[in-house]
């Protein structure tokens, strides 16, 4: 059974709280533009993040950068109950109210994406901040738009000064399964050799598995299909090149293996819904945009 125990919003800012007991792992091909916050409140997740699989614990927050790859599982042999809660935070909308703070959304999740474990004190801090951000927003006494994200950045503050005490591998330690160490061990080369034209039956005579194994396992432990993290990462490349240099779009398709410009605009548009000359000219007018006027 699914419950939903509150689900809230203010400009910028979404957060819902969801009870499940039954055994549940997330839909397929998510990466979106916005940072997303995660806290498990009950119950163990698998949690697989850009290239690597975690283990989150109750207590624990996850941070997602934006296009980051993600997706949870459940624990084989695990109970399968679980109380999360899940923020949603638009970059360009919730940045300008930063302003006057100094914190910088884009440089704390660049950084600080993954795992991190709280103890016991910790965990019911942040539970009742996040639960009092929702309060505020579904009571919506007096300035509580204000209050809601004021909170919001209380607890940005409190993750920060965390993770800078927490020791790295403390923070990002992989799930370390058979199955979990291929999966990963295939990820970290896709990410680096995503502009190859290596054939799912050469990646797994790589990783000496056959290829029946690596495209269940993969799948399973991803939500993708092995060409599906391939073309995320090639997608996501042709982001960075066409917001930041002037290739123009055969350049950019060739450079990370596409024979067909045709195809390449094809799969740029299925993962971003639009074409990648209207994405270079939304980037170019976005860097021609004062700080806080998106």
């Amino acid at each position: 059974m699914r419950q939903l125990v509150y689900e809230a919003g203010v400009d910028g800012l979404i957060l819902d709280r969801c009870v499940r007991d039954y055994e549940f792992n997330m839909h397929t091909r998510h990466f979106h533009r916005h940072y997303e916050i995660y806290y498990l409140s009950e119950g163990e997740r698998f949690y697989f993040i850009d290239k690597q699989t975690y283990l989150v614990k109750k207590g624990s927050l996850v941070f997602i950068d934006r296009n980051q790859i993600h997706r949870t599982g459940a624990v084989a042999g695990g109970q399968s109950y679980h109380d999360r809660i899940l923020v949603s935070l638009d970059g360009d909308k919730f940045t300008p109210y930063l302003t006057l703070s100094g914190f910088q959304l884009e440089r704390f999740f660049s950084r600080n994406y993954g795992v991190l474990e709280l103890s016991p004190e910790d965990s019911a801090y942040v539970e009742q901040l996040l639960d009092s951000i929702a309060d505020e927003i579904l009571q919506e006494a007096s300035g509580y738009e204000f209050l809601a994200r004021s909170r919001m950045l209380e607890l940005l503050i409190f993750a920060s000064r965390r993770m800078s005490c927490q020791p790295a591998a403390a923070k990002r330690e992989a799930v370390q399964t058979a199955r979990h160490r291929k999966v990963d061990e295939v990820a970290g080369y896709i990410a680096a050799h995503y502009n190859s034209q290596e054939s799912l039956d050469a990646l797994a005579r790589r990783f000496f598995v056959s290829k029946c194994y690596l495209s269940r396992i993969f799948k399973e432990v991803t939500g993708f299909t092995v060409n599906e993290y391939i073309s995320i990462h090639r997608i996501k490349q042709a982001q960075v090149l066409l917001a930041s240099t002037d290739y123009n779009i055969t350049e950019i398709a060739e450079m990370l293996g596409y024979e067909s410009i045709t195809y390449f605009e094809k799969v740029f548009k299925r993962y971003t819904e639009t074409s990648p000359l209207k994405y270079r000219k939304r980037q170019q007018a976005l860097a021609q945009t004062p700080s806080g006027q998106v």
